[in-house]
Parts: C-alpha cells; sequence; structure tokens
C-alpha cells in the first residue's frame, strides 16, 4: 500500500503564512522580528517551485506571490470591508483592493523567476523587483502606496533615518534584502558559505541603526537652534453619521469655535482644523464665510480649514455651463476676512472619491456608479502658504502614503508640512494607525516637522528627526499647540527622489540582459547558465 499523497502540496502554504506574518510587522501591531522572518515561508516556497525547474516555474511563482499579496493585503486591509455603514460598495472595494494589492507579491515572485532564466539567483532578484514594484504600484489612477515594507519601521526612529537618503523605499529595500539574506543563512539544505553570508548579514543588519544612532545624535544637538513657529491642531470629534446633516451644523460649528478659542491663551500662529471640517461650503455659504474669518480675528492668527469646494464649467462663449467640478479642497484664513488662494487633493482616494480612469466629470454609467463612489475632481496645482515668514503646505488625508506629494510640496517652498484628514469612516481599527505612522517617513524624508489634524484622531505633530512629540487618542475633543522646529534645506531624497527604486527597475533588467547574452553565447546542455544556475 502507498501513501495518499496530501491534496494540497505543503509547499503552497509558505506564502499565506508568510503573507500574514508579514502583516502582523505593520502598526498597530508592530511585531518587529516578523519584518525579518515573515518572508521566510515565502521564499521557502520559491526556493522549492524553482529549484526543480531549470528555466524557472514562473506561472507556479506568480500563484504563489499572489498567495502571498492576498493573505498579506488581506490582513492588513480588512478595516475597509467596515465601511459598509457608509457604503454598499465597502466590501466590494475591499475585495478588488485586496486583488489588485496582491499583484505586489506575484509581480515579485514572476520576476524572481523570469530573472532565474537569465542566471540572476533570487537573493538578488527578490529585493531588486519588491523595490521597483512597490514602487511602480504607486502611479496612475489605481496608485495606492500604503503598506509598503519600508513602513514596518514607521515607529522606529532609529531604523527610519536613511529615509533622507532615499525615501521609504530604501527602508523597504534594507528590509527585504535583510530577510533574504537571512533566509540563505537559516535555510534546510543550504549550499550558502555560511561564513561569508553571516558576515553579510550582520553588516546588513548593522548599517541602519548606525546611521540612524549618528543622525539622531547630530540632530539632536543641532534642534535647539532652529527657529520655530507655534501652530495648533484641532479636533472637533464628529460623528461621521452628524457631519453633513444639516440639524447639526451650528453644533459643528460650535465644537471647532470652542476648541479653537481654548488654544488662544497659548497664542499661536496658526490654527489647523481637518479635513472638511466646516460643515458647508466655505466659499459659497454666506454664514460659513463670515464665521470663520470672525474667529481669525478673535484669536488674531489664520486658521486653515479643510472644505468642500467647487468651480463652475464655462463653455466655448465664457458662459456657465451648468455643470460644476467638485474639490476636497483647503483654504487659509486670515484675520483679515481673506480667503487665501485653495489647494485641492490631487491624489484621490480610488472608488471612494473618484471613478478610475474616467476624466472630469463621470456621465451615462460612470455617473450613475458614482453615486454609490465620489465625483470629486483632482487638483492640479500644488499650492503653497506662508506664515510669519515660513511656507507651509499641506497634504489632505491619504496624500501622506505618497512620498511623492511631500517632496512636490517641499520644492514648492514648504518649510513645514501639515496633514488634515478625517478618519472618523474606520472606527477603532488599525487604519487610523498605520495612516498616521506614514508621517514619520514623510518627516524624515525631507527633514520637516508635521501638524496633523484629524478629525476623530490621531491628531499631533511629528518633529524633523521622524519622532511624534504629541498625539491624541481616538474619539475625543482635543487639541495640540506644539512650537514646530523648522530646520530647513531639504535632503538628498528632497533633491533626488525616487533615484533609488527606478535604479533597482534598472539593476534587475541589467542583470537580465547580461544574462540573457550570457546564455545566448553559452553551449546548450547542462553546463550553460541557463541550466547550471541555482537561482537562490
Amino acid at each position: 500500500m502507498t501513501a495518499e499523497r496530501p491534496a494540497v502540496d505543503p509547499r503552497w502554504w509558505g506564502p499565506p503564512i508568510g503573507g500574514v506574518a508579514f502583516a502582523l510587522a505593520y502598526p498597530p501591531v508592530d511585531l518587529l522580528p516578523l519584518a525579518l522572518v515573515g518572508l521566510w515561508p515565502f521564499l521557502w516556497f520559491l526556493d522549492k517551485e524553482l529549484e526543480n525547474a531549470p528555466s524557472g516555474s514562473w506561472r507556479g511563482a506568480f500563484a504563489g506571490g499572489y498567495l502571498f499579496g492576498l493573505a498579506q493585503y488581506g490582513a492588513l486591509l480588512y478595516w475597509i470591508a467596515g465601511l459598509t455603514g457608509f457604503s454598499v460598495m465597502a466590501v466590494p472595494a475591499y475585495v478588488a483592493s485586496v486583488m489588485v494589492m496582491a499583484f505586489n507579491g506575484a509581480l515579485t515572485a514572476g520576476g524572481c523567476a523570469l530573472g532565474r532564466r537569465f542566471g540572476i539567483p533570487v537573493a538578488v532578484s527578490f529585493p531588486l523587483a519588491w523595490t521597483g514594484v512597490e514602487w511602480l504600484r504607486s502611479f496612475g489612477d489605481l496608485g495606492f502606496t500604503w503598506a509598503v515594507a519600508g513602513d514596518v519601521l514607521a515607529n522606529y526612529p532609529l531604523l527610519i533615518q536613511p529615509a533622507e537618503l532615499g525615501g521609504v523605499y530604501l527602508l523597504s529595500l534594507w528590509v527585504v534584502a535583510l530577510s533574504t539574506a537571512a533566509w540563505r543563512l537559516v535555510r534546510p539544505r543550504s549550499d550558502t558559505p555560511r561564513t561569508a553570508t553571516a558576515a553579510m548579514v550582520v553588516v546588513v543588519a548593522a548599517a541602519v541603526p548606525a546611521y540612524g544612532a549618528l543622525r539622531l545624535d547630530r540632530l539632536e544637538r543641532q534642534l535647539e537652534g532652529w527657529p520655530t513657529l507655534r501652530a495648533a491642531a484641532i479636533q472637533p470629534n464628529v460623528p461621521q453619521d452628524m457631519k453633513w446633516e444639516e440639524a447639526f451644523e451650528t453644533e459643528i460649528h460650535r465644537r471647532l469655535s470652542v476648541l479653537t478659542l481654548r488654544v488662544a491663551p497659548r497664542e499661536p500662529e496658526l490654527v489647523v482644523w481637518p479635513e472638511s471640517a466646516v460643515p458647508s461650503w466655505l466659499r459659497y455659504d454666506p454664514r460659513t464665510r463670515a464665521l470663520v474669518p470672525a474667529l481669525a480675528a478673535q484669536i488674531e492668527a489664520p486658521i486653515f480649514t479643510g472644505t468642500n469646494d467647487a468651480d463652475t464649467l464655462t463653455g466655448r462663449s465664457g458662459r456657465e455651463a451648468g455643470d460644476y467640478r467638485v474639490y476636497n479642497a483647503a483654504y487659509l484664513v486670515r484675520p483679515d476676512s481673506i480667503v487665501s488662494n485653495r489647494y485641492a487633493k490631487q491624489r484621490l482616494v480610488p472608488v471612494a472619491e473618484r471613478v478610475p480612469f474616467v476624466p472630469g466629470m463621470a456621465t451615462g454609467f460612470f455617473e450613475r456608479l458614482s453615486a454609490w463612489t465620489g465625483q470629486f475632481s483632482r487638483g492640479e496645482e500644488w499650492t503653497t502658504w506662508t506664515v510669519e515668514g515660513f511656507e507651509f503646505g499641506a497634504l489632505i488625508c491619504y496624500e501622506s502614503v505618497f512620498p511623492s506629494v511631500s517632496r512636490a510640496l517641499v520644492l514648492e517652498g514648504a518649510d513645514f508640512l501639515l496633514n488634515i484628514t478625517n478618519d472618523a469612516w474606520f472606527g477603532r481599527t488599525a487604519a487610523p494607525y498605520q495612516h498616521a505612522s506614514h508621517l514619520s517617513l514623510r518627516a524624515v524624508e525631507h527633514r520637516v516637522p508635521f501638524l496633523r489634524s484629524a478629525n476623530t484622531g490621531i491628531s499631533g505633530w511629528v518633529d524633523p528627526l521622524g519622532r511624534w512629540r504629541e498625539r491624541t487618542p481616538l474619539y475625543e475633543p482635543a487639541t495640540v499647540v506644539a512650537d514646530l522646529p523648522i530646520p530647513g534645506g531639504g535632503t538628498p531624497y528632497t533633491r533626488w527622489g525616487d533615484w533609488l527604486p527606478f535604479a533597482c527597475v534598472l539593476a534587475w533588467g541589467g542583470l537580465a540582459l547580461v544574462g540573457a547574452a550570457r546564455a545566448r553565447t553559452a553551449p546548450r546542455g547542462r553546463g550553460s547558465v541557463v541550466a547550471s544556475s541555482t537561482g537562490r
């Protein structure tokens, strides 16, 4: 009698186990060791899948990578499905988001398999492909850089300092390269030279904290000499089901006013309200347009607030066409009743704020679809404002997860940055903690302080070293007053941008071309590059 073969090959358990384990390394769980070992089941799967396939089983690798991605993002983004109280599209949006994000693992694994055909070892191709794919997924209407590998380090100031050199993608490369190198050391039946690999693991592991310790020590000594600006963040704690009800408009204004007057004795030079803080259209509602400047005059400081806004479209004759473009916007309201220039959010949440791939106003089928999603228009200009001699810009809601947005504003001259958001949608899930954690990375990337005003939390401020200096609890009215230290000058990442992931893509492509050329000229048979490469 022969033993029955298992219904599922054991190696196929590796990717989903690894995906869930890796997800637990992100905030708010923050099990950092899983950032190292969480990828090992996935790497074990790739070893098994590729070891008996001289040319690399790209289909099997791609499928395993997709399973890894489904598990990772299924665990990380569960809170999207919890938005059913606000939208019938919540569960479909969750499923679609996870299915799209899962291609991160699939493309990485497929890239490793294809790279092996050209003689690129998995230990080299895996970190390069992973980092390159993370960067590529930031583009387009479905761009979504939530939960890149470097984000697992967000709450560890010692480990995020190299972001000033290569952004969060440098941290991603470090996490994945360290995990891959360590796996080569511990994997069963390893043919890797143990001493050399162990030395490499130690060097790679020590490089980032050593750099972090040096930079933190130097910047900490400079901190006291930097100029400061006193700013206040307001957290009104308006429930989402109350926010757009006309009956609660007076109550919302009262909460904002009471909390703003509470910080007035501290003499802030800028007061910041959350995303869509005012319960009406600031530019078009006479009551709101009178109340906010009057309050700014009373506290003798400008108020920065989020608001919905709209522009009337005109026809060729110059007359109003009867249609509007609606924006998720922000304005600076000064005590002299001047509503300054507008910033309109440019990175809109796919589906929630805009139907992807539909330019301008949605019509026909897409107009009906937008009734269940969102129909905001994308802003077109980066805007900065000046307060007490300092320039600042604002990231609205999830723009904080995109390194390119904060970089664009700093290049426009911003000395410090704001993040205004309304995370009331998410309840007491992991989402508010994951969302807020991105600011530590953005602060280090450009050495700018951040002040965050969130409707229901988390509000607070982050210094240029990436440290949260104060933060509020969720679902409580609160205020934060901060003396923001402003170093100025930018960083290498400010100047060079995403050079690193671009280099990773080029490096993978270059190695593949070299390998292909060698394979073409090598004698066919067991001695060829393609046939003999271990790919490990």
